[in-house]
């Protein structure tokens, strides 16, 4: 992941790819984000394989319109029903891969089973609504909106009113408007999630995807009238006849149209990103009474991969470390709000604290060194490879933090004296 993520480009490409394989673009933005909120990518690439996967997500409108309304997705889906479980019994790292065939193919059923049951609305003409205009475009954006919401599944929206297309139900109009309700559908999913589940660079992330998708949105239908007559052009010089295959090019025009403007400001944006939500001030670690600091980022599910589970052991010992400079300022006898405070003057020593360095290792330092210790000893890793070198490293980290917490007992008996 983190070379796949390296550079903007690199990101985005990636971005395009894993949702043209994976169909969903609520799905590889939650992944992104987990990703982010565990160490393994940088809000950068985060942003660039968002903004790839925005357009990737234009490839299941193209394949459906090619391949006709009358596609159906089950019979793709149970081959790979059947495959991801077969795989699943084989090597640990495939099963991995059995489980994600498995799940993409719940998705095709799914949307197939969500197109039959619509189906039932064959006789609505949506067409015949007394609407043009701006208020026309506004309403069918908040129906691709609110449907997409519903279903969970831009892709979901867009099969259903490709087939609604097809049959004469809605118009061409329509269908643009959906396509781009469908798109701030999407990322308001991705927003609610993220924002309510991640750690910070998760929930920016998350409100990245939320702001590029709504200021598209704006872009779009500002830019209507040039955008769909640029649409009515292209396929008309590319003989595209089909209003199925003009729906999929306008969805792709305006996400084009979208990475076109976010792409030379991507850093600007992750700053402005970075002030709107900035870090959580650290909490009051040391706490007068014998309560345990529990691990923050040490979490059995981060055990099935194993650069997911060092990239926890290193944001750990972070956190360790935040702690051990807390008890050395508590051996020195400065208070711990102090060190989260502007730089500026100290405020003179006022000894003695309530608790001493040695009980405050006893009761927090020694059992978090405890808890990485034994998350470490879980990790299935190679001996020989790289990541057992990182893995080293970092143990190494921790000793040394540990070591220095201890020395700071002789500190505190100076400063008590002095």
């Amino acid at each position: 992941m983190a070379k796949s993520t390296a550079t903007p480009t690199k990101g985005f490409l990636f971005g395009i790819f894993s949702t043209f394989l994976l169909q969903s673009t609520t799905l590889v933005s939650l992944l992104t984000i987990a990703f982010l909120s565990t160490g393994m990518i940088t809000l950068s690439g985060g942003l660039a394989v968002i903004l790839g996967t925005n357009l990737g997500a234009t490839s299941g409108a193209w394949l459906l319109a090619l391949a006709g309304q009358s596609v159906s997705l089950s019979p793709a889906a149970v081959p790979m029903l059947v495959v991801g479980v077969f795989i699943g019994f084989l090597d640990k790292r495939l099963k991995f891969f059995g489980q994600a065939l498995v799940g993409i193919a719940l998705i095709f059923l799914g949307i197939d089973s969500i197109k039959d049951g619509f189906g039932a609305f064959a006789t609505i003409e949506l067409n015949s609504i007394e609407a043009s205009g701006i208020s026309q475009v506004l309403l069918f954006t908040l129906l691709g909106f609110l449907l997409t919401c519903v279903l969970q599944s831009s892709h979901a929206t867009i099969i259903l009113f490709l087939a609604a297309l097809a049959a004469g139900q809605i118009t061409l109009t329509q269908g643009f408007a959906i396509a781009l309700g469908s798109n701030l559908g999407s990322s308001f999913t991705t927003a609610l999630v993220g924002m309510l589940s991640s750690d910070r660079n998760g929930q920016r992330l998350a409100l990245a995807h939320l702001i590029y998708n709504w200021i598209t949105a704006l872009l779009a239908l500002i830019l209507w009238v040039p955008l769909t007559y640029s649409v009515a052009w292209v396929a008309k010089m590319a003989g595209m006849n089909s209003p199925l295959l003009q729906l999929a090019l306008f969805h792709t025009l305006f996400n084009v149209l979208g990475v076109s403007v976010f792409w030379g400001i991507q850093k600007q944006f992750i700053e402005k990103l970075k002030l709107f939500l900035p870090d959580k001030r650290p909490k009051k670690r040391l706490p007068d009474d014998s309560e345990a600091v529990l691990p923050l980022h040490l979490h059995r599910n981060m055990l099935k991969a194993t650069d997911t589970a060092i990239s926890a052991v290193i944001q750990e010992i972070q956190h360790l470390t935040t702690l051990a400079l807390e008890v050395i300022c508590h051996a020195i006898y400065v208070p711990n709000a102090e060190l989260y405070r502007p730089t500026g003057r100290l405020p003179d020593p006022k000894p003695p604290l309530k608790l001493d360095v040695q009980t405050i290792y006893e009761w927090q330092i020694k059992p978090l060194y405890s808890e990485i210790l034994n998350f470490t000893s879980k990790i299935d890793i190679n001996p020989h490879g790289k990541l057992q070198k990182k893995l080293i490293e970092a143990h190494i980290a921790a000793f040394h933090v540990v070591e220095i917490v201890k020395q700071s007992k002789h500190l505190q008996k100076t400063c008590t004296n002095f």
